[in-house]
């Protein structure tokens, strides 16, 4: 490149570095579903963790229940026979378990002034909290 371009192309070079720069101190852009930790219902915080018992308790009966099972594969370890020398004893060993989780997805609809909520509930404990777009349930 000719020493003139490249003065000429220096202030792009340097805007582009600024966008760059104050894209990241602002984040990613607000998508459809944005996960949160807490959701407030009725001046009170659910967390994640809770349980389906507490949030019904204070964000009341959610508009749309669905529940599902998962098949998952965990591992884990255990005691399993093995022989040594002549004889048989026990040994550690990974061992891959086949568990059932049911899952239990939430929609809460607080209506066109607010965020559709949708909660993820994993074996009864709150594990995601995502926000929709504005709700459309009448006040």
């Amino acid at each position: 490149m000719k020493p003139a371009t490249a003065a000429r192309n220096r202030p792009l070079l340097a805007s582009a570095a600024l966008v760059s720069l104050f894209a990241g101190f602002t984040g990613p852009a607000r998508t459809l579903a944005h996960a949160e930790d807490t959701l407030t219902c009725k001046d009170r915080v659910v967390s994640l963790g809770d349980a389906k018992y507490d949030v019904s308790a204070l964000c009341g009966t959610p508009d749309s229940v669905e529940r599902r099972v998962e098949t998952r594969s965990v591992r884990r370890r255990s005691d399993v026979p093995c022989r040594v020398g002549n004889g048989i004893t026990r040994c550690p060993a990974l061992v891959d378990d086949t568990v059932e989780i049911t899952i239990e997805e939430w929609v809460y609809d607080f209506g066109p002034n607010r965020f559709v909520q949708y909660l993820t509930f994993e074996q009864g404990k709150l594990l995601q909290i995502r926000q929709g777009n504005y709700g459309h349930k009448p006040l």
